[in-house]
């Protein structure tokens, strides 16, 4: 026996057909499979990370060292985070031992997306020392201030500030390394008008306690570093232009340009101080339209006699009245038959009228 397996058509295409449309077949499946989430990688474009033991300004006298110590901990152009936390000393603000500070490039990301996923995966240098590994508490924080990248360790007392609570993501080691989500943090990135300061991995502020070091690397695994991003993007025209990633962004593209961005073309300013009628004429006004008169033919009256009755009547009055001038000129001689009524009776009254 041979059944037919039924098939479910697509609201679309029914909503088609009831209504008499028949669409494109790309328009159909455009509306039948929505655009769906992005995922594309987003790579690091600087790093940077601050050191309590990198000695900060010599004294009261403002003046750092001239070149910066390394910590022989850490190879040059890794990254590290140690705690525990340590409280505020000698013009040093408390938190951990080391901090790391990364930036990513999320210009690729439109505005206005829905972050899903942000994914930061950070190898571990078997250079470096790292200590505890398993009791490291590691938070991803908010950068609040501007910062740059360093080959070494920055002094502590320029660190930027960042902002870090009980809701900030935990990293979670792995067997390479360590790896984080910031979908929430980085959500912030990707709001119109924006600014990317990045994101700090940092110890969390409730260890007092549990000192540990992890170091991040080597530097050719940073260099190349990318983050995991899926994204939904914004829906049509609600505002799909690229992410200015913490610089102004462009005027809209149907904005005119101005004179500094058209080159080798000297545009003359426009002239200011004229009055308003001037700079701004009226919109001319137009007188408004006649009404329109309806006018109808008025059919004649049927009770009326037709044109061709009032001819034959001046027709039929002309001859009656030549007739009787004709026969009222005495001069106009009448052939008279004595064997007929009429000539009989014009005899009677000619010789009346001669008596």
């Amino acid at each position: 026996m041979l059944r037919l397996r039924s098939t479910r058509l697509p609201r679309a295409l029914l909503a088609a057909a009831a209504g008499g449309v028949l669409l494109p077949v790309p328009m159909l499946l455009s509306s039948a499979h929505a655009a769906g989430p992005v995922t594309v990688k987003v790579p690091l474009s600087q790093a940077s990370w601050y050191w309590r033991g990198q000695p900060g300004a010599i004294g009261s006298t403002g003046i750092a060292p001239p070149a910066a110590v390394p910590d022989p901990a850490v190879p040059a152009g890794d990254l590290a985070v140690s705690g525990p936390e340590a409280p505020a000393a000698a013009g040093l603000p408390a938190g951990p031992l080391a901090e790391t500070y990364l930036l990513f490039d999320v210009t690729a990301i439109p505005v206005g997306s829905t972050i899903t996923s942000f994914v930061i995966s950070l190898p571990v240098d078997a250079k470096g020392v790292t200590a505890d590994p398993e009791g490291a508490a590691m938070i991803a924080c908010s950068a609040k201030t501007g910062w740059s990248g360093g080959g070494q360790a920055a002094a502590y007392g320029g660190k930027p500030s960042d902002s870090c609570d009980v809701h900030s993501p935990k990293l979670k080691a792995t067997q390479s390394g360590y790896t984080v989500d910031i979908a929430d943090l980085a959500q912030r990135w990707v709001k119109p008008n924006a600014l990317n300061l990045g994101v700090a991995i940092t110890d969390n502020p409730a260890n007092n306690l549990t000192p540990y070091q992890v170091v991040f690397g080597p530097a050719s695994s940073l260099i190349g570093l990318a983050a995991s991003v899926t994204y939904v993007p914004p829906p049509a025209g609600g505002g799909s232009a690229p992410n200015a990633g913490g610089v102004a962004p462009a005027p809209p593209v149907n904005a005119a340009p101005s004179p500094q961005t058209l080159p080798g073309i000297a545009v003359a300013p426009a002239p200011t101080g004229l009055p308003a009628q001037v700079a701004q004429p009226p919109a001319p006004t137009v007188a408004p339209a006649a009404p329109a008169v309806a006018m109808s033919m008025r059919s004649a009256d049927p009770s009326s006699p037709p044109l061709g009755f009032w001819i034959a009547l001046v027709l039929v009055v002309l001859l009656l009245g030549t007739t009787t001038v004709v026969l009222a000129d005495p001069r106009v001689s009448v052939s008279l038959n004595p064997d007929r009524g009429v000539a009989k009776a014009l005899r009677s009254r000619l010789t009346l009228m001669h008596r």
